[in-house]
Order: C-alpha cells, then structure tokens, then sequence
C-alpha cells in the first residue's frame, strides 16, 4: 500500500531526520487518508497476520510532461520549462527543504520491500528517504545542464503552506536494517538522470552539458545541507551517454 510523506503534519515531530514513530497531524485530506490506509494496515496485519506493508514515499520525481499540480512537482517541471523557454519560476521558495526520490529508484525500492521475507520485517509500515535538497541547490544543477536558464521564485501560498509541514529530510535507517535499502546518490547524479530520460524531442536544439563528477556519497552533502536546513529553523558524475540530435558537451 502506497503511503506518503504527507502523514507527517503540525508542529509536534522532527522536521530533520524524521523517524518512523512521530506524532502525525496531517493537515490535508490526502495525508488524512493515507494516516487511515496506515493504522488499519496494521491493525489487520496485528489482529489476523495479514502481510500488510506500505512505503511513506517521498515526492516522486520522473522525466514525463504532465499536469504539475503537486508540490513537489516543481522538480520535474524546471527541466521542461529550462528546455521550452529557458527560464522558470518556482512556486516553492527557495530554501523550502523536501525529500525525493526519482521513479525508477522509487519502483527498486518497492520491488526489494515487496521482495522480503515477512519475517525480516518488524514494522508495517517504512520511512522512505530518498534525497533532501531545496529549490536553489536543484537550480545549481539544472543550470550546470542547461546553460542560460534563468530561475526566480514566486511562492505560492497554498503549496508553500503544505510543504512547510513536511520533513525537510526523512529517517529511512529501520528500511536499511530491516530490508537492506539505502539511496545512495548525489544532486547532480540525480538530475543528471531525469534529464537524460526526457523524451529526445524536448531537448532537440539545445546545449546540455554533461560533466565528469567523481562520485561522492549522499552522506557527504548533509553538511550543507544541515546548515540550509538550520537556517530555515531559525527563521520560521560519470560521463554521459550522447544522445542522437543533441549538443552535448564534455567538460
């Protein structure tokens, strides 16, 4: 059963690192629903040994045009927008923190829960971490892809609101003890992928830059990340593969 950050709500739990076991207040309908689809997973799993699991995902990033309604949504749609009309404007401001995780990433995780035997789990329900990161440090990396894209913000209200009752970053370690799961992956490794995945068509005619990264563990960016996230709290690569038709460059 598909379940979501936005169980977690109010102001009585972590916003950094959040666990498993918190207070949850979610302050929209949807996280509402997902609250209920959770306890009374487990209390059938509890009462008549059904095998109920469920996965609190993280927003799910792709590389598919659709309609951009969801709050996290900003981090697909940049890239569509970068490519259109080299410019953007994001509804989320630019420090507002979130985790994510792309599709594909998000589908090997549920196929290795799925995978496990009943007896190695000891929860119903997991955490899934995916990577934390705000507005700006994904613009850095668009940028780094797309030269010359042009990025402002202009927060909307609404889903501002929304976000902000979100974690910031999630505690996944019970998925790594239990299951094996760990997301290991950097920022530009990660928009790396949703770029290289859109449809040829999108990128025809434009200049992509696609740059040797050495690869470094996700773990090593908490430190910048902790302090975006501090100042929040106080104030509230390998090489690519050429695409044909593309310019790419090398750096």
């Amino acid at each position: 059963m598909p379940s979501s950050i936005a169980v977690f709500g109010g102001d009585k739990f972590p916003k950094k690192q959040t666990p498993d076991d918190v207070i949850l207040q979610p302050k929209t309908i949807y996280g509402v629903t997902k609250v209920f689809n959770e306890l009374l997973g487990d209390y059938y799993r509890s009462k008549f040994g059904l095998d109920f699991r469920s996965l609190r995902y993280p927003g799910v990033i792709s590389s598919q045009k659709y309609a951009f309604n969801g709050t996290t949504d900003y981090s697909t749609e940049i890239f569509f927008h970068a490519l259109e009309q080299q410019k953007y404007s994001c509804w989320l401001g630019k420090e507002q923190a979130l985790p994510m995780i792309y599709i594909d990433d998000c589908i090997d995780a549920t196929i290795k829960f799925l995978k496990t035997p009943a007896s190695q789990l000891n929860r119903s329900t997991y955490n899934l971490a995916g990577i934390s990161f705000t507005p700006e440090m994904l613009v850095e990396q668009v940028q780094r892809l797309i030269p010359g894209v042009q990025v402002s913000y202009d927060p909307c209200p609404t889903r501002s609101k929304i976000a902000a009752q979100w974690p910031m970053s999630i505690d996944d370690s019970a998925a790594l003890a239990d299951w094996g799961w760990k997301y290991d992956t950097t920022m530009y490794q990660l928009a790396k992928k949703i770029l290289s995945n859109i449809d040829a068509e999108y990128k025809e005619g434009r200049t992509l830059v696609f740059e040797e990264e050495e690869h470094t563990s996700s773990d090593e960016l908490e430190p910048a990340f902790e302090a975006i996230a501090s100042q929040r709290t106080k104030n509230s690569p390998s090489k690519a593969t050429p695409l044909d038709g593309l310019n790419i460059n090398m750096v």
